[in-house]
């Protein structure tokens, strides 16, 4: 087991997939509330995240290629540890807000053919602005991801609302850099679904999923 993938041997399992996916979920909006409450979000959780909105999850053996390996999710593989081990923690109630959230825009965005296209359409030009600066965090990319974000995401039901200290979230570089990580968020969102999660999920198989990010865990460490 290496730190690229969960197992290099064996077929990756759906519990697995799902343990990725809400790492890589939990990552996207403890990085939103971190920007909310603090203006500072890890640079390189970032990237991993929002380069994951361009790569197609279609195309790899475990969701975990979508974000260049597991060692990038390390952040919210243990975050997400501690929040089902129940430890207390003053951001818990946010992340699990956003999260809430996040899914329950998925599903309904999973239902609307026209908003997924209008989606699709934007993420495409987008993708070319992607290849023409040569970074998925490029600021003009971020902010056409942000951009679209708004005009898309933003105007479903239940919006997401972030808190935080004014400060941070009057600045417009911090609005563009927490929609587009909404965005990401939204992706493995759409990854935890498409893996056999739901609204329920964390609540019946939470020890089994906590195996699950133990494990990843201990296959960053070891590497």
């Amino acid at each position: 087991m290496t730190a690229s993938s969960p197992s290099n041997s064996t077929q990756v399992t759906p519990l697995q997939r799902r343990a990725i996916a809400l790492a890589a979920l939990t990552q996207a909006v403890y990085l939103v509330d971190s920007i909310a409450r603090k203006g500072l979000a890890d640079a390189e959780d970032s990237r991993a995240l929002i380069e994951s909105i361009f790569n197609d999850p279609a195309g790899s053996d475990s969701p975990a290629e979508v974000y260049g390996g597991i060692k990038q999710l390390s952040t919210g593989i243990r975050i997400s540890r501690e929040i089902l081990q129940g430890k207390s923690m003053p951001q818990t109630k946010a992340l699990m807000s956003y999260s809430a959230g996040l899914l329950t825009i998925e599903q309904r965005l999973n239902k609307d053919h026209e908003m997924r296209s209008k989606l699709g359409e934007g993420m495409a030009r987008i993708d070319k602005q992607k290849h023409y600066f040569g970074s998925a965090v490029h600021p003009s990319v971020c902010a056409a991801i942000a951009d679209l974000y708004g005009e898309t995401i933003s105007t479903m039901k239940p919006r997401i609302i972030v808190r935080g200290k004014s400060e941070h979230l009057s600045q417009s570089e911090n609005t563009r850099r927490v929609r587009t990580l909404l965005m990401a968020g939204l992706r493995a969102a759409h990854l935890w679904r498409s893996n056999g999660g739901g609204h329920l999920t964390l609540l019946l198989r939470r020890k089994a999923i906590l195996r699950e990010l133990e494990l990843l865990q201990k296959s960053i460490s070891l590497d």
